[in-house]
C-alpha cells in the first residue's frame, strides 16, 4: 500500500483501508483496491493488476498514465462527466472523441483509422461541454417524444388492425362460403336438371321398348297358334284350307314388315351422355375463387382503406387523386381482328336503330336494346336475329338478374322493366325509379341504377334496388349524372362512366370513391364491360375510340379507333363464350364484332 501523500488511510475501530483513489475497475467488481494509475483516455483509476491488463492491448500503449503524484490535477478536474460508453466497433475502447466532420462519436481506434484526415475532432470532454442547455438536445427530446406519441398511435392502429383483419377474415370465410353454396346449388340445379331430361328420355325408350315388346308377344302368340292350325289341319276342305292360308298370309305379310321395323330399333335406341367439354377446362383454368384486390392511396395516409365491402362504413377511405394514364407504358393487348358486321334490323322496326346496350346471357345468346324503336332483340350466337319484344318505353341499360331474367331501363319512363328469357321475351314485373334512369348491374341480389336528370348534374345518383322493386339505399353526392356502370371481376367495386365526362369513377359498394381514370385517347366514356380476367373496355363517343383498362396497374391502352370501322361507338359487351367483343355505334343498323386473342 502507497503511503505517500496520504491517498490511503485505515477506517477507525475497522481493518479495511480506505483509499482517496480506488481503483475503478475493481471498485465496479465489488473489490477495494488503491489505484496507482490514472488513464486520461479511458478516464479510470487502476491498480497494478489493472494497469497490466490495460497494457495488453496494443491501442492502448498510446493512452497516457498519470502516477499517483499527479492525481491531485485529476481530483481539480469535474470529474462527474467523463466517457463510460463502449464501441460497438472496438470493444475494448471506451467512445471519447467527437468528429464534427461526420458528426459522430467515435473512441480513439476509430479516429486513427477512419477519421485520421478529419479536421474537425474533439475530445469527447470538449464537445459535450454544455450539451443539455443546447438546442440540439431541446430538438431530440422533442423529436423524441413526438416518435413516442407517433409510435404509441401507430401501435394502437395496428393492433386495431389485427383485430380488424381477423373480422374481413371471417367476412371473407362467409363469402366464400355462401358462395360455395351459390355454386353448390348451381351444380346441384345441373345435376337434378340432367337426372331429369335422362329420366325423360329413358321413359322413352323404355316405353317404346314395352310397346313393341307387346306387340311381339301377339304377334308370337298369334303365330304359334296360326302353326298349329296349319299343321294339325286334317280335313279334306280345301276351302277352309285356303282361306286359313289367305288370312295367314296377309298376318304374315305385315308382322314381318313391324319384325323388321323394331328389329332396326334394337341397340340404336340407347342413351348416351357426354360432359359439357367446357366446363372442367374452364374449372381447371381457375386457381380461387377470387382475387384480393390492391387500391393505391395517397402517400402519406398512415393506414391503407381496406377493399372489403364489409368493412364497417365508417372507416371511409379517401379517394386518390385521378390518375393520367398518358405516359405510363402499354398494355399487352389483345390481338384483335375484325370478325363481322352483322345487321339487327327488322322489316317492323320504324327508326333506324340506336342501340344503347348489349348483354350476354347464360346461354350465350345476345339480347340488344333498341332505343329508337322501343325494343328488346334477341341474337343468337352468331349474331343473327331470333325474336324481339316491343317495350312501353326506350331501353337504354340492362343486366342479368337470374339465370332466366333480365332487368331492362326504360329512360324516359323512369322505370325499370324485369323480361323474362326462358323460353321466348317476355313482360314481367316492373317499378318506377326516382329520376332518369340508365345502366345497370345486378351485384349480390341488389340492383345498382345510374339515375339522374341530364340538364341537373346534381341529381346524379346511383339507386340501389332489391328484386322487389324496393330502395334499399342511394349513393349521391356524384360529380355528375351517371350513365354506364358495370362491377369489377372480384365483385367489390364498381366502375362508372358519367354523362359528359371522360373520365371512369371506381368506386366501393357503398359508394366510397377508390380512384378515377382518364386518358387523353377517352373522350365523353360511355359504354363499359369487362372479359371476366380484371380486364375492362370503356367506349369513347368522341373520340370514336374503344380502349382497354386494367384497374390494379392503372393502366389505359387504346385497341380499337375510327380505322377499325367504328365510329361513335355507344356501347360494348364482352362475349365471354366466343372471346369476342361486340360494339354499338351511334344510330347504326349494323352491329360491330371484333375477335379477341
Amino acid at each position: 500500500m502507497a503511503t505517500g501523500g496520504s491517498f490511503s488511510r485505515t477506517l477507525e475501530g475497522g481493518h479495511e483501508p480506505f483509499y482517496d483513489f480506488p481503483c475503478s475497475p475493481c471498485e465496479n467488481e465489488g473489490k477495494n483496491m488503491e489505484a496507482v494509475k490514472y488513464c486520461e483516455e479511458c478516464f479510470v483509476y487502476m491498480c497494478d493488476s489493472c494497469v497490466r491488463g490495460h497494457n495488453r492491448f496494443p491501442l492502448n500503449t498510446r493512452h497516457k498514465l498519470l502516477d499517483q503524484s499527479q492525481f491531485g490535477k485529476v481530483a481539480q478536474t469535474k470529474l462527474v462527466s467523463f466517457p463510460t460508453k463502449r464501441c460497438l466497433k472496438h470493444p475494448g475502447e471506451i467512445i471519447n472523441i467527437y468528429c464534427g466532420d461526420h458528426d459522430v462519436v467515435c473512441c480513439s481506434s476509430c479516429k486513427v483509422l477512419e477519421h485520421s484526415n478529419c479536421a474537425e475532432t474533439e475530445h469527447l470532454i470538449d464537445a459535450a461541454k454544455g450539451i443539455k442547455k443546447s438546442n440540439e438536445y431541446q430538438t431530440i427530446k422533442q423529436e423524441t417524444r413526438a416518435l413516442l406519441n407517433d409510435a404509441v398511435r401507430v401501435l394502437a392502429d395496428r393492433k386495431a388492425d389485427i383485430s380488424r383483419i381477423e373480422n374481413e377474415r371471417k367476412d371473407v370465410k362467409k363469402i366464400i362460403a355462401d358462395f360455395r353454396k351459390k355454386v353448390n346449388k348451381y351444380f346441384d340445379d345441373m345435376e337434378q336438371k340432367t337426372l331429369d331430361a335422362l329420366h325423360d328420355k329413358a321413359e322413352i325408350i323404355v316405353s317404346s321398348c314395352e310397346q313393341d315388346t307387346k306387340d311381339l308377344t301377339v304377334m308370337k302368340s298369334t303365330a304359334e297358334d296360326m302353326l298349329k292350325q296349319l299343321e294339325s289341319f286334317k280335313e279334306d276342305n280345301e276351302c277352309d284350307l285356303f282361306v286359313q292360308v289367305k288370312t295367314d298370309k296377309k298376318f304374315l305379310s305385315n308382322a314381318i314388315q313391324e319384325v323388321l321395323n323394331i328389329s332396326k330399333k334394337i341397340r340404336k335406341d340407347a342413351i348416351n351422355f357426354r360432359i359439357d367439354p367446357k366446363i372442367e377446362p374452364y374449372l381447371s383454368s381457375l386457381e380461387s375463387l377470387g382475387t384480393f384486390t390492391d387500391i393505391p392511396v395517397n402517400v402519406g395516409q398512415l393506414s391503407l382503406a381496406t377493399t372489403y365491402r364489409h368493412v364497417s362504413q365508417s372507416r371511409a377511405s379517401t379517394p386518390s387523386s385521378q390518375t393520367s394514364q398518358d405516359n405510363r407504358a402499354p398494355l399487352p393487348k389483345y390481338r384483335i381482328q375484325l370478325y363481322g358486321n352483322f345487321d339487327v334490323k327488322e322489316k317492323s322496326d320504324s327508326s333506324v336503330c340506336y342501340v344503347l346496350d348489349i348483354c350476354q346471357l347464360s346461354d350465350g345468346t345476345i339480347l340488344i336494346a333498341d332505343f329508337d324503336n322501343s325494343k328488346l332483340k334477341r341474337l343468337d350466337q352468331s349474331y343473327k336475329l331470333l325474336e324481339s319484344l316491343r317495350l312501353p318505353g326506350g331501353p337504354l341499360g340492362m343486366c342479368n338478374v337470374g339465370s332466366n331474367e333480365v332487368a331492362v331501363s326504360l329512360l324516359n319512363a323512369k322505370k325499370v322493366q324485369y323480361i323474362s328469357v326462358k323460353k321466348k321475351l317476355t313482360l314481367k314485373r316492373s317499378f318506377s325509379t326516382g329520376n332518369c334512369c340508365r345502366g345497370m348491374v345486378y351485384v349480390d341480389d341488389k340492383l345498382y341504377v345510374c339515375c339522374g336528370d341530364s340538364r341537373d348534374s346534381s341529381s346524379g345518383c346511383i339507386e340501389v334496388y332489391n328484386n322487389a322493386g324496393q330502395l334499399h339505399h342511394s349513393i349521391s353526392g356524384l360529380s355528375s349524372v351517371p350513365a354506364y356502370t358495370t362491377v369489377t371481376d372480384d365483385g367489390q367495386h364498381l366502375l362508372v362512366t358519367s354523362l359528359y365526362s371522360d373520365n371512369i369513377t371506381m368506386m366501393d359498394l357503398t359508394g366510397n370513391v377508390m380512384n378515377t381514370f382518364s386518358n387523353r385517347d377517352l373522350k365523353h366514356a360511355s359504354g363499359i364491360c369487362t372479359d371476366g380476367i380484371c380486364q375492362v373496355f370503356i367506349c369513347g363517343y368522341y373520340s370514336t375510340t374503344v380502349v382497354q383498362l386494367e384497374p390494379k396497374q392503372q393502366k389505359i391502352d387504346v385497341i380499337l379507333g375510327e380505322k377499325d370501322g367504328i365510329k361513335n361507338p355507344v356501347a360494348i359487351c364482352y362475349d365471354r363464350k366466343q372471346s369476342r367483343v361486340l360494339v354499338s355505334c351511334y344510330k347504326s343498323n349494323l352491329l360491330l364484332v371484333f375477335s379477341l386473342k
